[in-house]
């Protein structure tokens, strides 16, 4: 009896509000009535049986099962014999009526025997609310359904109306566009009239169509369609008798055969009858409209009725929740403890007492060590994982009891698999003293081996360097070896050529007849450029073994230096340098003066053609990082031989129309090069050429 008595007090205490719980269940038939006849017509029996149902729900929790059963009983019939059709009869016509009736009943029984079964548990309270809450929320998405049906059939019906008014505006255009069309015909006799004129009878037939078919539906509007459709009739027919009087008797009998007068009784008893069609339309279309809006009003406020009922429930159903939240939580402090514990944690995490053993074991736990938590927990972490660090595990308890954590490398050995670990420790002391440790280890075995290997690799690259440097300090005393064999060695030879060529001429030139003096004179010359090539390849052999030295380079005042040298060299020439101000960077002085040295001495050699000749140098930005240029509007060349450009010895044009060795450019990108910057060029035909490079190594200004 004790276990049951509080069920009855708890029911007593729903209904002492002074309703009894009866009278409920005639309160619910008494909604179920208000709403339908708010929404009244509905589209179906959907809406008011799911208001009863759920007045049967609450009249469930509130009062009881045996009013809940009263309560299914009323509103089924009530539903039957009002709502169902055919109304005013407990015989219902409909299929679909039949089957939401049964599906009502059903439902009904169930909540009511269901409630009378749970009523006593826990959960009930939360369980009813739920379902009330899901119940009002499907009907106020139909009550929206049914709202936004009714817009659109309102919609529909000021659709139709304008589709009335304007076949009845086609109607009578068709008519005067006729009436025009005939009349210039029989003024003119041209025939280019009666072309517009059946046109315009096919519109007036096309919009008698489409009139007959949209006022379908409404007895007397087709009766004035008919009407309209004699009067058109009889209309086009006059017309038809004077084009036909016009084209066999002449222009007077036309005119006597349409006579004025004879045509007005037909137009205005036509515009009357088209009148009359448009006035009804209007009519027609005022009365939906009102009705419409009412149905509306009704259904919007049932709308707002019913999101306020909702909104009640899911606040009474959330304060049901949250008290059975409170009374949980009181229920769980031992969960929580574990909760806050794992939370702490970013990587796999056990916890074990301070001197004790393994008190939790997670899934990453696992997985690392291959330990499940029945096998780990229980076990002291140091015994189970064999670990070792140099302090000592002693020494890290007592580091957590001064510090509240530590943090560093641990050595585990698990079934002869030696795992590293970083490992954070944090200490937990709870309110009652118990100091527990919640240990996260991530492996970082792995990247200790990786470790290793790199530090392998550095080792062996550090070797291989040393060799390669050995190897380049060979090849450059190779290189120095052959610079000296190439200075001293070769050059002996071309000077005994030169001359014993030059004595040749002198000697014996007299006895030597002109085309043997110039063959003599082209040993000579060839010998000569023999050795100023000679000379450019020690030159730029030298450029890759000579130190660089770097410093704040002035190349604005490295070029205007050069361009006067250059200007001196050929005093004839009339020559413009445009050199930019400011321009510094960061490299080997001497040797950027070679690179500036080199291109403008290009650009002068090339503009030679030109009467004056413009040579710019200047800096502007590429893809985003700062380049200097030297551009000149010179002879050009075609890019599709650019990669002959830096090449040494290779040459784009004749000696005979530019002289020169073909080393300057490659001289002026070793240079760059060496600086860690590219050079390149762009350039057409006979428009002149730029020459742009960088110099990254230092900081350009």
């Amino acid at each position: 009896m004790s276990e049951r008595a509080p069920a009855p007090r708890r029911r007593d205490s729903r209904h002492s509000f002074g309703v009894p719980r009866y009278v409920l269940a005639g309160l619910s038939v008494f909604v179920t009535v208000a709403v339908q006849l708010a929404v009244n017509p509905g589209p179906s029996l959907t809406i008011p049986l799911s208001v009863s149902l759920l007045a049967v729900t609450l009249t469930a929790y509130f009062a009881g099962y045996g009013a809940a059963l009263i309560a299914t009983a009323a509103n089924l019939a009530v539903n039957c014999y009002f709502f169902a059709e055919p109304r005013f009869s407990l015989a219902v016509a409909g299929a679909g009526d039949r089957w939401r009736l049964f599906v009502f009943a059903a439902a009904g029984v169930g909540v009511s025997l269901l409630s009378h079964r749970f009523s006593g548990t826990r959960l009930f309270s939360r369980v009813v609310l739920l379902f009330a809450s899901g119940l009002l929320l499907f009907i106020v998405a139909l009550l929206a359904w049914f709202d936004f049906e009714n817009s659109s059939a309102a919609a529909g019906w000021v659709e139709h109306t304008y589709q009335v008014l304007n076949a009845a505006e086609v109607l009578q255009t068709a008519l005067r566009d006729a009436e025009v069309d005939q009349r210039n015909y029989l003024l003119t006799g041209n025939e280019q009239y009666i072309a517009p004129y059946r046109g315009a009878v096919a519109a007036e037939s096309a919009a008698m169509k489409s009139l007959r078919a949209i006022t379908a539906d409404n007895v007397a509007q087709q009766r004035r369609v008919a009407s309209v459709e004699q009067l058109a009739g009889d209309r086009l027919a006059r017309l038809e008798y004077g084009i036909s009087i016009r084209r066999d008797q002449g222009l007077d009998a036309a005119v006597a055969a349409v006579a004025p007068g004879q045509g007005v009784r037909l137009t205005n008893s036509l515009s009357a009858t088209l009148s009359a069609i448009e006035a009804e339309e209007h009519r027609l279309l005022t009365a939906r409209t009102q009705t419409v809006a009412a149905q509306a009003a009704r259904t919007r406020a049932a709308l707002a009725g019913g999101t306020a009922l909702l909104i009640s429930l899911l606040i009474l159903a959330g304060f049901v929740i949250e008290n059975d939240v409170a009374k949980l939580q009181a229920s769980s402090k031992t969960l929580r403890r574990q909760a806050d514990l794992l939370e702490k944690a970013l990587e796999p995490i056990f916890t074990w007492k301070l001197g004790g053993p393994i008190e939790y074991w997670n899934r990453g736990a696992q997985e690392l060590y291959g330990f499940n938590a029945t096998a780990a927990v229980g076990h002291r972490s140091h015994d189970l994982l064999h670990t070792r660090h140099p302090l000592g595990t002693a020494a890290i308890e007592k580091l957590l009891l001064e510090n509240g954590r530590w943090q560093g490398e641990l050595t585990q050995v698990v079934n002869g698999r030696e795992i590293v670990v970083e490992s954070l420790m944090t200490l937990v002391t709870e309110s009652d003293g118990r100091k527990t440790i919640l240990e996260a280890n991530r492996d970082i075995t792995e990247e200790k081996r990786a470790q290793q290997e790199i530090h392998r690799l550095n080792r062996e690259l550090e070797q291989r360097v040393k060799d390669r440097t050995a190897q380049l300090e060979a090849s450059n005393k190779e290189l120095e070896a052959f610079a000296y064999a190439v200075s001293h060695d070769l050059r002996a030879p071309l000077r005994g050529i030169n001359g014993w060529s030059l004595a040749l001429a002198e000697d014996y030139g007299h006895l030597l007849d002109e085309t043997a003096r110039q063959y003599l004179d082209r040993v000579r010359s060839e010998t000569q450029r023999m050795g100023r090539l000679i000379d450019d390849l020690l030159k730029l052999s030298r450029l890759t073994r000579v130190a660089l030295q770097h410093e704040s380079v002035d190349l604005t005042s490295l070029a205007r230096s050069i361009a006067g040298r250059l200007r001196e060299e050929v005093p004839g020439r009339r020559m413009e340098f445009v050199v930019e101000d400011g321009l510094l960077t960061e490299g080997d002085g001497h040797l950027l003066e070679i690179v500036l040295a080199n291109l403008l001495a290009n650009s002068v050699k090339f503009t030679s053609p030109r009467d004056l000749a413009r040579i710019e140098f200047g800096r502007t930005n590429r893809d985003g990082k700062p380049a200097f240029y030297v551009r000149d509007n010179g002879v050009g060349f075609d890019m599709a031989h650019a990669e002959m450009l830096f090449g040494a010895f290779q040459r784009m044009h004749r000696q005979s129309e530019f002289p020169g060795n073909g080393i300057g450019l490659a001289t002026a990108q070793r240079v760059v090069r060496r600086h860690g910057g590219t050079i390149w060029a762009e350039a057409k035909p006979d428009q002149g050429a730029t020459f742009y490079f960088t110099i990254p190594a230092g900081s350009s200004r």
